[in-house]
């Protein structure tokens, strides 16, 4: 009993000691296990993770689907900024009347007179970003008529004309915000649904990547079922050549066949969870359905890399890379121009013109022609159109909604902040407390093995039994799996870092711009 006991104190001792030096996985996890019994492992899929994560962005239905959000609103864009753009009219008509005379002037009563009248025009118009509308139209009749008092009997009239108009207060503005509102509204939509990309794709990366280590630890889980399958075996023979020797009574066969038939079923049940892990991994990744029945191997194991990010840095991080919080800040900005564009709709509308025509009339269309090209009859004008609502009630209730929105614009930045900043601390919360629970699964699992090779030992001595030696099998098995399930814990959680600070994407080299 007192070599036991300095041989415990050591243990504890020694592990102790150990847990200051940085984490090592040990021998057990350090391969990537084998696949179960009756799996081609010919036809496995051997992937990394950078390659599980490439396939998931590339064919994962949530991200493609914000991919072809974020194409609608580059064209939402397009469509906007086509209200620029130069529009071509055209047009042609003919009439053909007979008709009375409507005054003594015209003719004497009884009296039809026939009216033809054949009209082409073209006209091109553009809008500028300062609001500046521009116009110019060709506009070219041909008329015959038999009235008496008509200028000629067959005329030609052609008029080339110009309109400039520029709104001064209504739909105006030096920096050109106004007038463009809308296109500027278009664009932050699109840097909007950018981020919400990002958004999808991070949470399909965090998922991806859970997938992938949920296969890889119920590998691991098969492959600690088959080592206690043997540790079981072992010591089920050697029980048997106790009884051969007469130091052990047969009954105490049944304790190690128990004990064997236990583990072989943990092994059946961790079987299962590997076919239920590749299927979640299968999900994720979006493969098709033929492919569903391959195997996958992960080939990337589980690191240890401790966290070092305080509470305080990582808000600041997230602050400066959350897609959420970027997205707020565009929900500002567009609040900012609602504002700007209900301030500017209480203003009167004052529109200052200019416009201008050149007029060319004669019996043949050659002859009018050459008469507007020699501007013989040409005039201008200026105007000044006012619109003014004075009481002003739709424009000025619209302002005061539109100050309130981006008043709840800015509460809910501060919310979604305040958000941020419990998801950090919690992310860091889990990621210190994951590497504390490796550390003592660690030591864990050091000391249930000294235990068990202490209690097998007894047994060969025949100072313990069968019962004892299975209570230590167990507690190294359940020490083993431990250590597994806190190591890809701690991984995870360090995703989950990368994720509430905004930084995941950065970090798995993964630029959406260049997908």
């Amino acid at each position: 009993m007192r070599a036991l006991a300095i041989l415990l104190v050591v243990g504890v001792t020694t592990t102790a000691a150990a847990d200051d030096a940085p984490y090592v996985p040990p021998d057990f996890l350090a391969v990537t296990p084998a696949l179960p019994a009756g799996v081609d492992s010919a036809a496995a899929w051997r992937l990394d993770l950078a390659e599980t994560l490439r396939i998931a962005l590339r064919q994962n239905l949530e991200v493609v689907l914000e991919r072809k959000s974020v194409e609608i609103t580059n064209h939402a864009i397009d469509a906007t900024e086509g209200f620029y753009e130069p529009v071509v009219t055209a047009g042609y008509s003919h009439s053909d009347t007979d008709s009375p005379p409507s005054s003594a002037q015209e003719g004497m009563a009884g009296e039809i007179f026939n009216f033809k009248v054949d009209g082409w025009r073209v006209g091109a118009s553009k809008r500028f970003v300062l609001g500046t509308r521009f116009e110019i139209e060709f506009e070219n009749g041909r008329a015959k008529s038999t009235l008496g008092t008509a200028v000629a009997p067959l005329n030609y009239r052609s008029t080339l004309s110009a309109t400039l108009t520029q709104p001064l207060l209504r739909g105006f503005s030096a920096d050109r915000v106004v007038p463009q509102i809308d296109v500027l509204r278009a664009r932050i939509a699109s840097e909007r649904e950018r981020a919400q990309l990002e958004i999808a794709v991070t949470t399909v990366i965090e998922r991806t990547e859970a997938a992938y280590w949920f296969v890889l630890q119920a590998l691991f889980r098969y492959d600690l079922a088959l080592r206690t399958v043997k540790g079981a075996q072992d010591q089920m023979g050697l029980t048997q050549r106790q009884i051969d020797a007469g130091t052990t009574p047969p009954s105490d066969l049944i304790g190690a066949e128990s004990t064997l038939a236990q583990r072989q079923l943990e092994v059946l049940q961790a079987e299962q969870a590997i076919h239920a892990a590749w299927d979640q991994l299968r999900q994720v990744m979006n493969l098709s359905r033929d492919q569903w029945s391959r195997p996958i191997v992960p080939t990337d194991l589980p690191t240890f890399r401790p966290g070092a990010m305080t509470p305080a840095d990582a808000l600041e991080t997230a602050v400066k890379y959350r897609p959420e919080l970027a997205q707020l800040k565009l929900d500002l900005d567009g609040a900012l121009l609602s504002l700007r564009k209900a301030e500017n709709d209480k203003l009167p509308q004052v529109d200052l013109g200019l416009s201008t025509a050149l007029v060319g009339q004669d019996a043949d269309y050659g002859g009018a022609l050459g008469q507007l090209g020699g501007a013989d009859a040409w005039g201008w004008t200026v105007f000044v159109n006012l619109t003014w609502t004075p009481l002003n009630r739709t424009s000025g209730a619209a302002a005061e909604i539109a100050k309130v929105q981006h008043d709840q614009t800015t509460i809910r930045r501060e919310q979604v902040v305040q958000t941020v900043w419990f998801e950090v601390r919690g992310a860091l919360r889990e990621q210190v407390g994951a590497e504390r629970q490796l550390l003592a699964a660690r030591r864990f699992r050091e000391l249930a093995e000294q235990s068990l090779e202490l209690e097998q030992r007894k047994f060969l001595t025949g100072s313990a039994n069968n019962i004892d030696v299975a209570q230590r099998q167990d507690s190294a098995a359940r020490a083993r799996l431990a250590e597994l399930d806190a190591l890809i814990a701690h991984n995870r959680a360090t995703a989950a870092v990368l994720r509430t600070t905004g930084r995941l994407l950065q970090e798995r080299n993964i630029a959406l711009e260049a997908q």
